[in-house]
């Protein structure tokens, strides 16, 4: 049983664009789950396309806010395609949004904290979740579940930014801070969201109605280790 769901799992997302497939149990104090009472979670990554992002330099463009949008249809997509697979198997679900913010800044549940319990990567100094494979050049997607039938993850990856500031250098809205995020610290530490918000709303509303900016993960150098190796 274990095997089947789990693998038929994997290969739907991977099928269907994911770039990575993870497994995570989520504690009880998890931000959102108690609303649900779904203690584990599959996390997804959706590659974002290089070409897009190579082209936001001092701001964004039309072009990425299109594919930002683009991408997070396909991940809600196939986050209901694979909460029906778990419902079929008699488990319960919750795909979370892939974007869509709760008085104006979280969603019901963090797709970066799954992602690190997955695996899949760890936070980065920008804030931004930063993938084992395609660096910050990604998308999230998640499902609560409570489908026990997996081999969960239990390795939390450190941030591995090292000494390197780019991403604060870059921000045009001098939200990041520079420091380095440890499990259980809250974002604030590295990064003001609400300053970030402010920032975009303000100089891009003409470009994706200020939900979009993408610089930090532009200059992310782990976004280039595909194009270097």
């Amino acid at each position: 049983m274990k095997e089947n769901i789990q693998e038929k799992i994997i290969d739907f997302l991977i099928n269907n664009g994911a770039g990575q497939v993870g497994f995570c149990r989520l504690d009880n104090d998890d931000f959102g789950t108690n609303d649900f009472n779904l203690k584990y979670a599959i996390s997804y990554t959706i590659p974002l396309s290089d070409a897009v992002v190579e082209q936001i330099n001092d701001k964004p463009t039309h072009t990425y806010f299109h594919h930002y949008r683009s991408v997070n249809t396909l991940i809600d997509n196939n986050s209901l395609k694979t909460g029906l697979i778990l419902q079929k198997a008699g488990y319960k679900y919750v795909p979370v949004p892939a974007s869509q913010s709760v008085n104006g800044l979280k969603g019901i549940f963090s797709h970066k904290y799954a992602a690190v319990k997955a695996g899949l990567g760890y936070i980065g100094k920008s804030g931004l979740f930063i993938s084992n494979i395609n660096g910050p050049r990604v998308r999230l997607g998640t499902i609560l579940t409570d489908c026990d039938e997996f081999d969960f993850n239990t390795n939390i990856l450190e941030c591995q930014c090292g000494s390197c500031t780019l991403c604060v250098k870059a921000c045009p809205a001098m939200a990041i801070t520079g420091e380095t995020w440890n499990p259980g610290e809250p974002r604030e530490k590295i990064i003001d969201a609400l300053a970030c918000s402010q920032h975009m709303k303000k100089a891009y509303q003409n470009i994706g109605r200020g939900v979009v900016c993408g610089i930090c993960m532009r200059v992310c150098p782990k976004g280039f280790s595909k194009s270097t190796e």
